[in-house]
């Protein structure tokens, strides 16, 4: 016999009111010699066991005897070992456990009976509570000599109470093994107890109890926070606190203290279910159809099992219930390596037959042995693909790795080396150029062609145009290359060279010796760009990129010629297609996984939306790349195009003072192609802030990287149109002379409506007079119909205040208006800002006084039919509704009202009523 253990004065019981009535109800009628039989049952920590405490006080306060006895599953294959806790020191029953009971054969059916008979005959004078707690982990025989007591207690004051551990139950979870009880072919009634969890509340009662005058304010929550509101949890983590030393760390106290609970639990399970647990961790996932097939035979349904593993907590809540990492830690922590890698490789078949998410399988195939067969390969990759789209290089490595040791054709094992070298340069982006030639090189033991274009492609982007062109020459001597492989081959070569002269050491013709027409959609890109460079030919130029970027991606899988194509587009000024284009970069490079041509075709985008006015689309684009990664993780090149177009939004819609907090540093000093938009973007900053010298020398700087990459064209960055204007805010007019000169021809060689536009503003601007009326006004008229709102927008300003300088306030109100709604549209703050100081400076001027005698003179000086159509205008009627009056054109009207109006010496329509109202009020209407 067990003694009973009074409840530790510590522990309190709470929520369980009801249950404890219940069971009290039960032991008071063994007084009145009724026979009754319980069954608790609730998950560890619902405090099962002190209420068995708390009830075996009851019984022996009321002068029952108690017989206590504890499932365990050390002593679960013991035979007769709760019999054994039972009746030990018990009259009358010990003696019948030794010593002829230890002689073989001592205990058969005939001894169960005995002791059975002996135990429900020493009731009649001496009521009995027999507990048994964690009965399910009981040995199979002391569970049937029970079973056997259950059947004949009736019309004997004994009480039977079990209680359930719930870790090694044959039906399942709580709602199975009430049913089981209660559908039991036992006499009389089984009064089955169901313990729920406790709630939040009580849980943190239980601690602020527990930690009461030896603890600082705060420890209790932080104790309860920590142990997840679990009763089982809390009891260890205090069970371990008070043999702590001093000032223990209580997040390690509590992580150890976890670990120990579910080891214990692992321990007690049942076999059957310690293998689904296996299962689970092994497949991360608790889908009741994937893991029929793999938990072998079960003692009760899966979807029962997954239930009761759940209410212990080894499951997560919820439908999924998924294993928390650490948990799946331990559990595999247990099995042998060969059993993990059996059920992974199967877990990865069933998954794969299954359709399962590609990154799932991966998962499982990572940490499996090579499985050998082709779909093996192809989900590594294909989830690889996904983990790059979204941006976790890391496991795209990792999928890439594991599909090398999958048997791969020499081609394909090429191919994936080249990914896999493309997806590590993300972590480590200053030897990303090496890995790319490594891969290069290691792609031409397996005589790939097109993987090496690929690698090629890719350097190319980066602005590795030296080693692109090292590996063309090596390319050029490879048996394999096709007619395909060589068209790309060349375009390749004239883009990394830069100027299309080609080499007959690679076999690749220049480009002046190749008819336009006959050149593949690659090379077309290569060729279009090539003809921008050179500032000649905008039409050619169009042409060529149109072919590039209309044809399809199958057969043009190259992306640096296509970025080539629609940045040439850009600067045809057909800004609509090249948006296209960079849509179709940025499609194929994230289907790719590809960082860098989709980082440059968000920047181009961002660049055509800040022109056009569209700040949503520069927010998208910009918002885009910094979800791409982080500034310091691109190469120089790609680093300076995403800086030069962040600081160039900064400077138009926030100002100059916000774009110098955002300038992010360049990250070495490389003379690459792409520098010359940084330092462009790094000149405009000081020449808005009216840092002239070092906008000049910024501008300079920018001009000798474009030249020596062969970049002529004024409309790729118009850095001699804004050094003009800096030469002449420092003094330097012949020198702005001589730049404007260069420009100008440049400007008429290329013809876009935007790169005479930015000219024509550069000759207007830093001078006075009719000259600069002229050449500002000029401006307006051209960048009017060009793509550029920007450009626009400024040359509106520009242009105003020129007139207000000349004295000619005429038509000053009508440009800050178009000005203020394009600006506003925008968002671009400094504009705004600007429009409002010259509205200011319209407003302060004094307006013209008109005597009669002038406004008569004026007035007779028209010729009858302009009078009549003076009258028309002052009566308010449109130019629309004139020209329909008098048979002719809206654009006629338009003319011969300008006529009048400079005739009158006036600006408009305003004017005109005032011109009239002079008349009318000092001579009557005319």
């Amino acid at each position: 016999m067990t003694a009973v253990r009074p409840a530790a004065a510590g522990e309190v019981l709470l929520e369980r009111g009801p249950e404890r009535g219940r069971l009290t109800r039960l032991v008071a009628g063994l007084g009145r010699g009724e026979s009754s039989a319980a069954v608790v049952i609730g998950v560890p920590g619902t405090g099962k066991t002190t209420l068995l405490e708390h009830t075996a006080e009851t019984a022996a306060r009321a002068g029952v005897r108690v017989l206590t006895a504890r499932g365990s599953a050390t002593e679960s294959l013991l035979p007769h070992g709760v019999i054994s806790q039972l009746f030990a020191g018990v009259p009358g029953l010990s003696e019948l456990l030794w010593p002829r009971s230890a002689q073989p054969g001592g205990r058969g059916p005939g001894w169960q009976e005995k002791v059975c008979n002996r135990l429900l005959d020493s009731t009649r004078w001496e009521p009995t509570l027999l507990i048994v707690d964690d009965f399910d982990l009981a040995d199979d025989r002391s569970a049937a000599w029970l079973t056997a007591v259950l059947r004949r207690r009736t019309r004997t004051p004994l009480m039977i109470l079990l209680a359930h551990a719930r870790v090694a139950s044959p039906v399942g979870d709580s709602a199975a093994i009430t049913a089981w009880w209660q559908a039991a072919p036992l006499p009389g009634t089984v009064h089955v107890v169901h313990l729920r969890p406790l709630t939040p509340d009580a849980v943190r009662r239980v601690v602020d109890v527990a930690c009461t005058g030896r603890a600082a304010p705060g420890f209790a929550a932080e104790l309860a926070t920590l142990t997840r509101d679990d009763p089982t949890l809390l009891r260890e983590v205090l069970a371990r606190l008070e043999t702590s030393g001093p000032d223990p760390d209580l997040s390690a106290v509590a992580a150890d203290a976890r670990r120990a609970v579910v080891l214990d639990l692992l321990e007690r399970l049942r076999p059957d279910l310690a293998e689904l647990l296996r299962v689970v961790a092994v497949a991360r996932t608790a889908e009741e159809d994937y893991l029929r097939p793999l938990a072998g035979t079960l003692g009760m349904p899966v979807g029962v099992a997954l239930r009761g593993l759940a209410e212990l907590g080894l499951l997560g809540a919820g439908p999924e219930r998924r294993m928390d990492p650490e948990v799946a830690t331990w559990v595999l922590a247990g099995m042998a390596p060969r059993r993990r890698d059996r059920l992974r490789r199967a877990a990865a078949e069933i998954g794969h037959r299954r359709a399962a998410p590609e990154e799932d399988v991966a998962a499982l195939l990572l940490d499996s042995t090579p499985i050998g067969e082709p779909w093996a390969a192809d989900t590594l990759c294909a989830a690889a693909v996904r983990w790059r789209a979204a941006g976790d290089y890391a496991a795209a490595a990792a999928c890439y790795h594991r599909a090398l040791d999958e048997p791969l054709s020499p081609a394909r094992a090429a191919r994936v080396r080249v990914e896999l070298e493309t997806v590590e340069r993300a972590s480590c982006p200053f030897t990303a150029d090496l890995r790319l030639l490594q891969a290069s090189q290691a792609s031409a033991a397996d005589r790939s062609v097109r993987t090496r274009l690929s690698a090629v492609d890719l350097m190319i982007q980066r602005g590795a145009c030296g080693q692109a062109l090292r590996e063309l020459r090596e390319l050029h001597r490879s048996p394999e290359l096709t007619g395909a492989d060589r068209g790309d081959l060349i375009a390749l070569h004239w883009l990394a060279e830069g100027r299309g002269t080609g080499s007959a050491r690679s076999g690749v013709p220049a480009f002046a010796d190749l008819d336009p027409a006959t050149l593949s959609p690659a090379q077309s890109g290569a060729a279009a760009w090539l003809t921008t460079a050179t500032g000649r030919g905008i039409r050619v130029a169009r042409r060529l990129a149109r072919r590039a970027s209309a044809a399809p991606a199958e057969q043009a899988p190259l992306l640096a010629p296509r970025l080539a194509a629609a940045a040439t587009l850009t600067a045809t000024d057909d800004v609509l297609e090249a948006l296209a284009a960079y849509d179709s970069v940025i499609r194929a490079g994230s289907k790719a996984g590809a960082r860098v041509p989709v980082a440059l075709a968000l920047t181009g985008q961002a660049g055509i939306h800040l022109q056009r006015g569209r700040p949503a689309g520069v927010d998208e684009a910009l918002a885009a790349i910094r979800a791409l990664g982080e500034p310091g993780s691109w190469p120089a090149p790609v680093h300076d195009r995403i800086a030069a177009v962040t600081l160039l939004v900064a400077i138009f819609r926030d100002g100059p003072e916000t774009a110098r907090r955002t300038a992010v540093p360049h990250p070495g000093t490389t003379e690459d192609p792409a520098s010359p938009y940084l330092l462009f973007a790094r000149g405009l900053l000081e020449l808005v802030s009216h840092r002239h010298h070092d906008a000049l020398y910024l501008l300079q700087e920018c001009g000798r990287r474009m030249l020596a990459a062969g970049w002529a064209n004024p409309s790729m960055l118009p850095w001699r149109a804004y050094a003009v204007i800096a030469c002449r805010r420092v003094g330097d007019h012949r020198g702005a002379t001589a730049w404007l000169a260069e420009e100008w021809d440049l400007t008429k060689a290329w013809g876009g409506r935007t790169a005479v536009g930015y000219t024509h503003l550069a000759a207007g601007t830093g001078i006075r007079g009719q000259d600069a009326l002229f050449q500002l006004t000029q401006a307006v008229n051209a960048l009017q119909r060009s793509p550029s709102r920007l450009l626009y927008v400024d040359a509106l300003l520009r242009l105003a205040a020129a007139l207000l300088e000349s004295g000619q306030p005429a038509g000053v109100a009508r440009h800050l208006r178009e000005a203020e709604r394009i600006a506003a549209g925008a968002q671009l703050t400094p504009i705004t800002a600007r429009v409002a100081a010259l509205r200011a400076r319209l407003a302060d001027r004094p307006g013209p006084r008109i005597s009669h005698r002038l406004a008569l003179r004026r007035w007779r000086s028209l010729p009858p039919p302009a009078l009549e159509l003076v009258r028309a205008v002052l009566e308010g009627t449109s130019n629309a509704a004139i020209a329909e009056r008098l048979a002719v054109s809206k654009r006629s009207v338009e003319l011969r009202l300008t006529a009048i109006y400079r005739q009158l010496e006036i600006t408009g329509r305003a004017e005109l009523r005032e011109l009239f109202a002079v008349l009318e009020g000092e001579l009557g209407a005319p």
